[in-house]
């Protein structure tokens, strides 16, 4: 959390005569008081003091709600509470979500990638350019769920189709704005769509497609057309499909490294 974001916390927590924080200057840490014990009862306490913070507009990040809840793991996999989404940069909560990457191949082998332009109304990064579908993971929904979610949400694809996509790994690294650092883990697949497909925007998130070859993609990198974490998604498409590769690129090793940073924080477990 920044300086900035703790002091104005601390200001609002002064306020309630049952504060759910402690804040400690020296050990420099945010923990639950006595008698927030449970998830239900963090979360629900969080949600007031949030709502609190937005109404009063404490943090600016809370201009951006997104009533959309994100869990937050503890050292056993469970879920210590739920955030609202918007407050997840200034608690440095780490985020999941899912990127999809919608392509083409021609007869001959040629890639072609289908890419959204965001939105110009959408509260975070306008216009840049996205994957053909992502988004965030939230609370009870698993990776391969969402993913068919955000592909017919965003995209017009239906899940049959959707279900076609194949599992491709993840990247992690650490996001850093003025609003703090957080740490993501993005779930990525690959999904080739028929040569005839055409993605349609269905939520009002996406202001057009684009279907491009993989040279247009990386001068459209290359020019910072994309947002940050979706480039880097790409990168790592290039990367699985032999596009960037030692021979052609110098810092190969460090891109790698980039893109699968280690995050220390507790994160769930899978069955």
């Amino acid at each position: 959390m920044s300086a900035n974001d703790v002091a104005a916390l601390k200001g609002v927590l002064k306020e309630h005569p049952r504060p759910v924080f402690n804040i400690d200057d020296t050990q420099r840490t945010l923990s639950f008081s006595d008698g927030f014990d449970d998830c239900a009862t963090r979360s629900a306490a969080v949600a007031e003091l949030l709502a609190q913070m937005r109404r009063e507009k404490t943090w600016a990040s809370l201009s951006k709600w997104r009533g959309e809840l994100y869990p937050v793991y503890d050292g056993s996999a469970g879920v210590a509470v739920m955030v609202e989404r918007a407050a997840s940069y200034n608690f440095g909560i780490r985020t999941y979500g899912v990127h999809i990457n919608g392509f083409t191949r021609s007869a001959t082998g040629e890639l072609r990638m289908w890419v959204g332009r965001r939105s110009l109304s959408k509260p975070t990064w306008p216009g840049y350019l996205d994957q053909i579908a992502a988004g965030g993971i939230g609370d009870g929904m698993g990776a391969w769920e969402c993913m068919v979610k955000e592909c017919g949400e965003e995209a017009g694809i239906s899940p049959e189709l959707a279900r076609r996509g194949r599992f491709a790994g993840t990247i992690q690294y650490f996001t850093r704005s003025k609003l703090g650092l957080q740490p993501e883990t993005q779930f990525v697949f690959d999904l080739e769509l028929p040569s005839d497909f055409v993605p349609v925007p269905t939520d009002g998130e996406v202001e057009s497609f684009l279907h491009l070859t993989l040279d247009e993609t990386i001068e459209r990198l290359r020019l910072g057309q994309f947002k940050p974490n979706c480039a880097a998604c790409v990168v790592d498409f290039l990367v699985r499909h032999g596009v960037v590769t030692p021979d052609n690129e110098p810092d190969y090793l460090a891109i790698i490294d980039c893109l699968h940073r280690p995050l220390p924080h507790p994160a769930p477990r899978f069955r």
